[in-house]
Order: C-alpha cells, then sequence, then structure tokens
C-alpha cells in the first residue's frame, strides 16, 4: 500500500474519472453459480476515440475490469497474465452495452475466463474477449 494512502481512499479504475455520465457509468452483477458475470455499462464522452466513436483503449478497459471481477469473485486475488480481444464493430459513445465475463476453466493456479460486449437488446457484438 502506497504511504499516506487507507484502503478506503482507493477505488475501482473504472471510477476514477468524475461527473456524473462522463466516463464509465456501469452496475456489475455476479452469479456464483455459474461463475458468471454481468456488467451494464454505458460510454460517456470523455472516452472517444475517433468522432462519435468509443475508444478502443475504453473498450478493453471494462473487459478487463469485468473479466477482473469475475475473476476475483471466483478465485481471489488475482492479476490479469494475458488479454486476448477481438474488436468486431465500432462501439458509439453513449451505447448502452452488456460486458459479460465467465469463468470457463481452471489449470493449476490459472484461471481462464471468456467474454463479449453486446449491445444492449443483444443483437450486435462489438467484441469477444478471452
Amino acid at each position: 500500500q502506497q504511504p499516506g494512502v487507507t484502503a478506503g481512499d482507493t477505488r475501482l479504475f473504472l471510477r476514477a474519472i468524475e461527473g456524473v455520465g462522463t466516463g464509465f457509468e456501469f452496475a456489475m452483477f455476479f452469479n456464483a453459480t455459474e461463475r458468471r458475470l454481468l456488467c451494464l455499462l454505458q460510454m460517456g464522452p470523455y472516452l472517444e476515440g475517433h468522432p462519435g466513436l468509443t475508444h478502443g483503449g475504453a473498450i478493453a478497459t471494462v473487459i478487463d475490469a469485468t473479466l477482473g471481477i469475475c475473476a476475483l469473485s471466483v478465485a481471489g486475488k488475482v492479476v490479469t497474465a494475458n488479454l486476448s480481444i477481438d474488436y468486431l464493430v465500432p462501439v458509439p459513445l453513449g451505447t448502452v452495452l452488456l460486458v459479460e465475463g465467465c469463468a470457463e476453466r481452471t489449470e493449476g493456479r490459472k484461471l481462464f475466463l471468456g467474454g463479449h460486449v453486446r449491445s444492449a437488446d443483444g443483437d450486435t457484438v462489438y467484441a469477444r474477449a478471452t
């Protein structure tokens, strides 16, 4: 822990942008039986890459956070060793998204997860990740 920083001073990286609606606005729901986490979110204007579109790094961040919190919920203290993302369709700013992460298998100390980013209605898959 850093000097002068207490546990109450920390926050999830996604909450680092101040201002309601400007960055990542999300809620996460974990299903322990299915080892699955669902994140409902909306990308704010501070996350713009190409005009009108969400920056790929912001999409990677929310995927990493979703898979990471799923892994934490399943296995306890973890770190990301590898993150592979296939970007399929650009995400317009302001889009309401569902990001799903699922713990698929365990090999020794390694936990393997998969997930995807899709539109709230489920019709469009924007990205897949492992």
